[in-house]
């Protein structure tokens, strides 16, 4: 089992970084071989530049973004791990799927891209609780950008796990919460693929996309 873990947060001592030494120490324990994106110490650039974006149609992609889909295509499944701001993922999260999964490489009019058939599992912090995060619709928020994302590109899985009130909750519900990160990603060797998770209007889309139904061949 290949898995990345891609983390999002600028700081050693957030909880984040707690979830991510300890997802990442179960994951090797099971046996899985694990490479570790820290986004912030790699100095990903984030922001889409004009041969990122040329690279749509000549593929030609840029030697950080080519290392960066290797290790994907290498992957059986991903593992995200970052804090919610303002409703939705950090935006240097974002830019690193934007990059990375560009046209012909993740998505394919003809077949669908090269993704097809893998997982994701994404643990997000939040500094808020309910019922103010499901009022301020920030699980749909996170959920539908997660589907659009991965559901699109033929992911199996697209599971998310949330965390509340992270900066303000007792030492004994944040060891709480790392049991239960365990028992997310544990779920990468004891389900198979197609059990976890919703794919919902993203992998609809795909086949409509596919088919011909959303670029005027239909």
């Amino acid at each position: 089992m290949n898995i990345i873990i891609v983390y999002a947060h600028p700081y050693d001592g957030s909880f984040c970084k707690g979830l991510l030494d300890t997802v990442s120490s179960r994951l090797q324990s099971r046996g899985a071989a694990v490479k570790v994106k820290d986004l912030v110490k790699m100095k990903f650039d984030a922001v889409m530049q004009p041969d990122d974006l040329k690279a749509a149609r000549t593929e030609a992609y840029t030697d950080e973004v080519k290392r960066e889909q290797a290790d994907v295509l290498w992957a059986d499944a991903i593992v995200t791990i970052a804090p919610i701001w303002f409703g939705a993922m950090p935006g240097f999260l974002k830019g690193y799927f934007d990059k990375v999964f560009m046209t012909k490489f993740a998505y394919d009019e003809r077949i669908g891209g090269k993704l097809q058939g893998k997982r994701v599992f994404s643990l997000f912090t939040a500094g808020s609780n309910d019922p103010y995060l499901d009022m301020a619709g920030q699980y749909e928020c996170i959920n539908l950008s997660m589907d659009n994302l991965f559901g699109s590109t033929g992911f199996v899985d697209v599971a998310t796990k949330f965390y509340q009130s992270v900066p303000i909750v007792t030492a004994e519900e944040r060891k709480q919460y790392l049991t239960e990160a365990i028992q997310f990603v544990d779920q990468i060797f004891d389900c198979q693929p197609g059990e976890v998770g919703q794919v919902g209007h993203g992998g609809l889309l795909t086949k409509l996309h596919m088919q011909g139904y959303l670029n005027g061949r239909v």
